[in-house]
């Protein structure tokens, strides 16, 4: 069963509109970064976004069972993966240490110790 969005943030977690994204920069990163923070604090643009995703991952599948990722964690890894056309170690690697990426994919804390880490499931 999967979430749109983790409800309960740790209380040292960044929320999704105070992140602070690089307008200087010209790699491609921090200007999906910004689409991305666009969509999730819009609202109509959010609720639309997130109907299309709950309609194609969510519809056959039962409420049951294990989290896993939520779509918030789905759509921003999938747009970073095909918008920078990269492979998935190379996901993987921006994922755990890209810190407006983790910031965006609301698992970024100030405490070091409990960082959340995306691990590399062998084929």
């Amino acid at each position: 069963m999967r979430k749109r969005f983790e409800r309960q943030n740790t209380l040292d977690a960044t929320l999704i509109p105070e992140v602070k994204i690089d307008g200087k920069s010209r790699d491609e990163l921090p200007k999906l970064l910004a689409a991305l923070q666009y969509t999730f604090v819009t609202p109509e643009l959010n609720k639309e976004v997130f109907a299309i995703l709950e309609e194609r991952i969510l519809s056959s599948k039962q409420q049951t069972g294990r989290l896993g990722m939520s779509l918030c964690e789905i759509l921003v890894l999938g747009t970073v993966r095909l918008c920078m056309d990269i492979d998935y170690d190379r996901l993987r690697d921006e994922a755990n240490h890209h810190s407006a990426l983790r910031d965006i994919l609301g698992v970024h804390t100030r405490a070091v110790l409990e960082k959340v880490k995306y691990i590399q499931f062998k084929r």
